[in-house]
């Protein structure tokens, strides 16, 4: 696999969950949401989810790439403070003592690609700059995945500072499909979705 490859794939699965949320909202003759309420949110949560999984796929190749040696898209060479013999080695390196990286957990992120990578680049600037939304894109995910009390309250919590808004209460479904204060003609989820699209592309080197 390749840098180029990565970025694809990522970009693919994003347009893959939006069909999903397309085919969520489908019509029929009379302008009338074929699926009830509870089936689009289904759609539309497993769909967010998807899109989460893709980006994590896509930092955990990236790391993995960049540390076995890769240069970026644009040539550009990548110094390392380890050279492990294989992907494998890479990744067993990443672990450690854990049983798993969070690749969800950017600030893990950040340190392992400062400990790995000289000054933590290409990963660490990207990932800084999206701190905020990357915070707020795990509260999603874990409101769309562990239904309570304790997650609902924190997803209010995002929706209210994102839409600038006073609500008791939002499903997942409910505030990734509102359109974004910052950006009109996008829904939270798009605008989410340009901002990773943008760092994925910042990671991988490809600046076109």
């Amino acid at each position: 696999m390749t840098l180029q490859t990565s970025l694809d794939d990522f970009r693919a699965g994003i347009i893959k969950v939006n069909e999903y949320i397309v085919m969520a909202y489908q019509k029929d003759a009379d302008g009338n949401n074929i699926l009830d309420d509870g089936n689009i949110e289904f759609i539309v949560d497993s769909a967010f989810l998807k899109m989460f999984i893709y980006w994590e796929g896509f930092l955990e190749s990236a790391f993995l790439q960049y540390l076995t040696g890769a240069n970026s898209t644009d040539g550009s060479i990548v110094n390392r403070h380890a050279t492990p013999l294989n992907e494998k080695h890479a990744n067993d390196l990443l672990i450690g003592t854990q049983k798993y990286v969070d690749w969800a957990n950017h600030e893990i992120v950040k340190r392992l690609a400062r400990l790995y990578l000289v000054d933590g680049e290409p990963l660490h600037t990207s990932l800084a700059s999206l701190a905020t939304i990357l915070s707020e894109l795990k509260v999603i995910r874990n409101s769309a995945a562990h239904v309570s009390s304790s997650t609902r309250s924190q997803l209010t919590s995002v929706a209210n500072r994102v839409l600038n808004k006073t609500l008791s209460s939002i499903s997942v479904t409910e505030f990734i499909m509102e359109m974004h204060p910052a950006d009109a003609t996008k829904t939270v989820l798009q605008y989410y979705q340009n901002m990773l699209d943008i760092a994925a592309e910042n990671i991988s080197g490809n600046k076109t």
